[in-house]
């Protein structure tokens, strides 16, 4: 079985096509995690199940476990007890198919501090009857030691089995007083004993884009990472990739936008449609802003950067697709927190 909490990188991501797309397209598992996290917008979560499936059965060809995430369901008080099943449903789905496939695909559950006794127990049997450990998942409204206790209780599994993840969500500065309020929980949180890793998760990119054209950002969950890790030790970067942390906003843009990662910033592109009909043209003028800059890393980095030089020239596939930008910066994004392991 792959080894869980052997990972260099966490990133968080959407259950959503976009994300599945980028996730099909790595060449092998790599040494970032993914964490998906279930809609909870949706009554059903039946087609992203199916999804996960997918994903999960190749990672693991590659020796890779995935986090799922099913906190935010409705309708589920205890996470795969009722319909929608969520974590219940991806466990049938990962069970044995035939003779030639007679193991059953394991995943490494998520909890947050803050979720209910029941759904913490449901969560720590499964974690135990999958064999590969869980994850707590500790926001700042929730980050005291009591309630990380009543959590390790109740999932009736060993420290040393769990992966801790203390989510910052949104930051929008690099400030010190992020940096000591991190270090000291890490410090107050790690008093339980030797988590199986420790990770600092939180994401930059904003609700939504303000400008137009080409600019940059800092990477402040990086410059915040590297801070923390540098007085706590061992604490991996974890991130949310190239969407808000927050839930996705229903409404239709007028603009097509891409985020895009680069060593010591963001880099960002967003036009205007021309009606509803422009998604198309106008992310094909997107990808030759982003092939023509300073920071396009070229087009053997990733599926994305080479679905980025292709559109460029007028050669993309599925470019009216609204999941296309997401597919194609999750795609170098993932290939960026590679590189970054591999340095």
């Amino acid at each position: 079985m792959a080894a869980a909490g052997e990972f260099g990188t966490l990133v968080a991501l959407r259950a959503k096509q976009g994300e599945f797309a980028a996730l099909n397209a790595l060449p092998d598992g790599g040494s970032v995690q993914p964490l998906l996290e279930l809609d909870g917008a949706k009554d059903s979560p039946e087609g992203e199940i199916r999804q996960l499936v997918k994903v999960a059965r190749r990672l693991y060809e590659f020796g890779q476990l995935i986090m799922v995430d099913a906190t935010e369901l409705k309708g589920v008080p205890t996470v795969g007890g009722e319909i929608p099943g969520g974590l219940a449903e991806l466990t049938d789905g990962l069970q044995a198919v035939d003779l030639l496939d007679p193991e059953q695909v394991p995943f490494i559950p998520v909890v947050r501090t803050g979720s209910p006794a029941n759904q913490v127990a449901w969560i720590g049997r499964l974690c135990n009857e999958l064999g590969a450990g869980g994850a707590v998942r500790v926001r700042r409204a929730s980050a005291e030691p009591t309630e990380l206790e009543r959590v390790i209780v109740g999932l009736e599994v060993a420290v040393e089995n769990l992966d801790l993840i203390l989510d910052l969500q949104y930051v929008d500065s690099f400030t010190p007083q992020a940096v000591d309020w991190a270090s000291l929980t890490f410090d107050d949180l790690g008093k339980f004993g030797q988590f199986r890793s420790l990770t600092l998760l939180s994401g930059p990119v904003p609700a939504t884009l303000d400008q137009t054209a080409l600019w940059e950002r800092p990477r402040f969950e990086e410059l915040l990472w590297r801070a923390v890790d540098g007085g706590v030790g061992q604490v991996r970067l974890g991130d949310y990739g190239v969407v808000h942390p927050g839930p996705g906003l229903n409404f239709r843009s007028n603009h097509v936008n891409m985020k895009y990662t680069c060593p010591e910033h963001w880099l960002f592109v967003r036009e205007r449609m021309k009606n509803p009909t422009d998604r198309a043209p106008t992310t094909e003028r997107v990808c030759r802003s982003l092939a023509e800059s300073d920071s396009f890393t070229g087009p053997g980095f990733s599926w994305g950067d080479n679905e980025i030089s292709r559109a460029a020239v007028g050669m993309g596939n599925a470019l009216g697709s609204n999941s296309k930008p997401v597919a194609i910066g999750t795609s170098h994004h993932l290939a960026y927190l590679t590189s970054l392991q591999a340095a």
